[in-house]
């Protein structure tokens, strides 16, 4: 399984970031298939959050890393992805597993 991880910055706005997180789950629910695509609630909590530089979070599963590189590479992704980079947002892919 693999997860793609967009964290968006505090100060990108709340509006900005529903359109952004609303325009990358649309993307990525062709190539995600029926795993969840999920977004932080409200402010980020904990002592990452209090000296980071994220507000927002967004998690997509896929079961594939070629599922994941398809919804990256994917053309309706380019441009919110441009946006979403511009906010100085980081994006990340990696493998997950239980422990």
């Amino acid at each position: 399984m693999y997860r793609v991880l967009v964290m968006f910055p505090k100060s990108a706005g709340p509006a900005q970031v529903d359109a952004l997180t609303d325009a990358i789950a649309s993307s990525f629910r062709v190539s995600a298939g029926s795993q969840p695509i999920t977004r932080s609630v409200g402010s980020l909590m904990g002592p990452g959050a209090q000296a980071g530089e994220a507000g927002w979070i967004l998690e997509a599963d896929f079961p594939t890393l070629e599922d994941a590189m398809t919804a990256l590479d994917a053309d309706d992704f380019q441009d919110v992805k441009a946006t979403t980079e511009t906010l100085t947002s980081s994006i990340f892919l990696f493998e997950i597993d239980e422990v």
